[in-house]
């Protein structure tokens, strides 16, 4: 009988093709409004907390998407220009994922001061350097690397190590061509937990610039001062947090009365501890700024490098 039951539970549910579900008779799936690609409610700012559409991030639900209409204006565009030979590629598109190789082929042989890159501007510069430092790589790779130590010979010519490095570094070059921001830490919470004392909390620290650290990391390394690019680095990766895990202590009260918490919650994560793609390039970025030590060593004053 409860066999039965479901079965005919199931029947009243499906369509008359009985290969859907019926549709609700409240609310219609896949209702795209103005252009949107995705429904109302599909985005969430948990530090604003209203709710908006994910194709386009907006949170005005009247409003028409603007990136459909962009879509169609580059559309229009490009089939006017058919024949200019001129290719238009949105920065949603495709070809600017960040899971898509970036291309390595063609890159500076030599490197360039700060400066001397668009005038000075931190985002060319980062690319500049991990344009220069791969194709360096790659070089020394195909002749053997003379000159560089054991443990740097090791720590450069593992079976992948350089495929590995292109890989991580590539979803960097992608956020920086497509101007999005490299940080992507907690933000500043004001919500504090009922039972946790306020000395217990832990404390909000702002984050460093990731692209400023990133930046100070290859202009140091051109300037061949290695130890204050490793020190760019500690910023980048541990920051100025005083207590990066949460520590609790229970201490013995009094006899018969249990045992007292002693709690200290951890500072706020930063771009490193939240997302393990940024991870992923800090680490390859350091490794570039090793390949640069070994190619351009500080001779005049051996204290600035720094050791394996």
């Amino acid at each position: 009988p409860v066999v039965a039951d479901q079965a005919e539970f199931v029947a009243k549910m499906m369509g008359p093709d009985s290969g859907h579900l019926r549709e609700s008779a409240l609310w219609k799936e896949d209702d795209f409004k103005n252009g949107h690609r995705s429904v109302f409610g599909s985005l969430y700012d948990p530090d604003t907390k209203r709710w908006g559409y994910a194709c386009c991030k907006s949170f005005d639900a009247s409003c028409s998407c603007p990136v459909a209409a962009a879509s169609a204006a580059a559309q229009a565009k490009k089939g006017g220009d058919s024949d200019s030979g001129l290719e238009h590629t949105s920065p949603d598109s495709d070809a600017m994922q960040e899971e898509n190789p970036w291309d390595f082929s063609k890159v500076p042989k030599q490197l360039l001061s700060f400066p001397e890159v668009e005038g000075g501007q931190p985002a060319a510069y980062v690319q500049h350097f991990c344009e220069t430092m791969i194709g360096e790589w790659r070089r020394q790779h195909e002749a053997g690397y003379p000159g560089f130590g054991a443990i740097e010979k090791q720590a450069f010519q593992t079976k992948g190590a350089l495929l590995e490095a292109e890989k991580a570094i590539a979803p960097l070059l992608w956020r920086l061509k497509k101007g999005e921001s490299l940080d992507r830490g907690e933000k500043k919470d004001q919500r504090r937990s009922r039972e946790t004392r306020t000395s217990m909390e832990g404390k909000y620290v702002k984050e460093k610039s990731v692209l400023q650290q990133l930046n100070l990391m290859a202009s140091a390394a051109y300037d061949r001062d290695y130890t204050k690019a490793h020190e760019a680095y500690m910023h980048l990766t541990f920051g100025n947090k005083m207590w990066n895990l949460t520590f609790v202590a229970h201490v013995a009260a009094c006899t018969m009365k249990g045992a007292r918490e002693y709690r200290r919650n951890r500072d706020t994560l930063n771009t490193y501890d939240m997302d393990p793609v940024s991870q992923k390039y800090m680490h390859a970025f350091k490794k570039l700024v090793h390949m640069c030590q070994c190619i351009r060593p500080n001779i005049e004053d051996p204290s600035r490098n720094f050791k394996m």
